[in-house]
């Protein structure tokens, strides 16, 4: 059998590029590169990383001169984004990708349409299916008449907050506000964060405390595979990441997911993100336009998304496993569960956030033979440590490989 495909897997500290990488190496037999910010990304010390290449983070105005050069010097046949600011950045220059490597992205216009939070709605809307009641309008009038005491009288609590577009880098841009005092500090803290300082102020669905998903892998606007998942428990508890996951069958939720990136023409991953009214009706999120941070329950139940799109890409499907994915199934994300707690000790209780995470017969995300990598603190906290506090040695006889600039 010929040799796996050389792949290119980007932002190393999501733990999302660690089950990629796995998946990619099981399935395909792939040649993985592996790409991070700093000595101590959780991809480069991963097994599965064949080649460890370091480059700035994608706010960096040198990032595309420096991944030009990754790609140039490691050859790969398709570079694969995990967060959103790569898959931008690559949307932004697609055209100038040296050949042979692929990329499978969807046209700018659709990848724009499903960053900005007010186009999705209004796509929502035009093929059917609901959104939440929009107040943004009426807030920006109240703040520009300068915040008096009681102008929020109009507004009915509790409310959802959130950036306009994606932001990027770990930023929290959402929060569900109940309490009217708080209101403004919530307002101001996520114009700060928002890449274009604009906040949605929207109705809060509050029919049930479950964020339903499903996750989809389009060519040319066809479904080849999707995926519905309900989301039991989050951090932040409210519109955040996926703690505790379980598959789900939901012709409904497939069907409006569907339809929606079908509308876009879409290609490539995406996670379509809902809630339901108090009478079952399907409330439209947002469309996440990326791998989502919860895809290691998918990939660990069968739906090997990953795998599909770089096996569809170059040509390779009949190196595809012949297995059918799991119909049933649960995962729990401990790590994520206890960072959060460990930013949080205040307002959470460590017992009840080890309970929710431990519970017998439930997976968890991590993968006990690339331990290495997942106990790797982000690299954010492991630059503020003193020198010398961890091993920056990359283990096995893998290359590593730094590129800042050409």
């Amino acid at each position: 059998m010929p040799p796996g495909p050389r792949v290119l897997v980007l932002d190393g500290d999501y733990p999302t590029s660690l089950t990629i990488a796995g998946e990619l190496s099981r399935d395909l037999e792939a040649t993985i590169v592996g790409a991070g910010s700093s000595r101590h990304t959780r991809l480069c010390r991963s097994r599965y990383c064949d080649v460890a290449v370091k480059i700035p983070s994608p706010d960096d105005p040198d990032y595309l001169e420096a991944l030009w050069a990754v790609l140039e010097a490691t050859r790969p046949q398709l570079v694969l984004p995990v967060g959103y600011e790569s898959a931008a950045a690559l949307e932004s220059a697609r055209d100038e990708l040296p050949a042979p490597t692929a990329v499978c992205l969807p046209d700018p216009d659709a990848f724009e349409t499903a960053a900005d939070k007010t186009a999705t709605m209004a796509l929502a809307k035009r093929v059917g299916i609901g959104v939440p009641a929009d107040y943004s309008s009426l807030v920006e009038t109240l703040d520009a008449e300068g915040r008096e005491r009681g102008a929020l009288e109009t507004l009915e609590f509790p409310l959802f907050c959130k950036a306009r577009r994606e932001a990027g880098g770990g930023h929290e841009t959402t929060a569900r506000v109940v309490d009217p005092a708080r209101f403004w500090n919530v307002y101001d803290r996520l114009q700060n964060v928002s890449p274009t300082g604009e906040v949605l102020v929207q109705e809060s669905i509050d029919g049930s405390s479950v964020t339903y998903g499903c996750g989809l892998f389009c060519r040319n606007g066809e479904i080849e595979l999707r995926m519905a998942h309900e989301e039991l428990r989050s951090v932040p508890r409210r519109g955040g990441s996926g703690t505790h996951l379980r598959l789900r069958q939901d012709p409904d939720l497939e069907t409006a997911a569907s339809d929606l990136l079908r509308a876009l023409e879409w290609d490539g991953v995406a996670l379509v993100e809902c809630k339901r009214r108090a009478d079952g009706e399907l409330v439209l999120m947002e469309i996440n336009p990326k791998f989502w941070a919860s895809y290691a329950l998918a990939s660990g139940h069968g739906y090997r998304f990953a795998s599909r799109l770089v096996a569809t890409t170059l040509g390779l499907e009949d190196r595809l496993p012949d297995r059918p994915p799991e119909a049933t199934g649960e995962m729990t994300f401990p790590l994520r569960e206890l960072y959060y707690y460990a930013r949080n000790r205040e307002e959470e209780r460590l017992l009840e956030c080890v309970r929710a995470v431990a519970r017998p017969g439930v997976r968890w995300n991590v993968d006990r033979s690339d331990l290495r990598a997942w106990l790797t603190p982000p690299s954010a906290i492991l630059e503020r440590l003193p020198a010398g506090y961890t091993d920056a040695n990359l283990s096995g006889d893998r290359e590593a490989v730094a590129f800042t600039r050409r």
